[in-house]
């Protein structure tokens, strides 16, 4: 039984081998412009004014900004400010502090108000699967 595997793998590395081992072919061999290059120049330049120059489909696109950029010390005032009232989180694991919500209702006047709407509208075998 091993003898028959390692002819097997053997069979399947030189078959592998030899699959890889084709000629390279350029795909741009063939390829004829149509246009000049001073046409591709001025249709690059041209993209590139709009904004349309993306080179790689995975780029995101460029953000224009709009208005007058702030200076340093604007952006380092508007950061004291955010740190002192509480907006500003200093990492991931740090949580904004919500004031906790008033409760209006308590546990029993919830679950009344469940009952009547269960009442009202028929779960059928939804009510069942997760309990009643």
């Amino acid at each position: 039984m091993n003898a028959k595997h390692l002819v097997a793998a053997f069979a399947v590395l030189a078959t592998t081998g030899t699959v890889l081992a084709q000629e390279f072919v350029d795909p741009a061999a063939n390829f004829i412009s149509t246009r000049t290059r001073a046409e591709v120049v001025a249709e690059l330049k041209q993209a590139q004014a709009g904004g349309a120059d993306r080179f790689l489909e995975h780029e995101y696109p460029v953000v224009r900004l709009t208005g007058t950029p702030r200076t340093r010390a604007e952006v380092l005032a508007e950061l004291k400010q955010a740190q002192d009232d509480g907006s500003y989180y200093a990492n991931e694991t740090t949580y904004p502090i919500i004031p906790a919500a008033t409760v209006s209702r308590s546990r029993s006047e919830v679950r009344a108000e469940l009952e009547t709407y269960r009442k009202a509208h028929a779960f059928g075998e939804i009510d069942s699967r997760y309990g009643s």
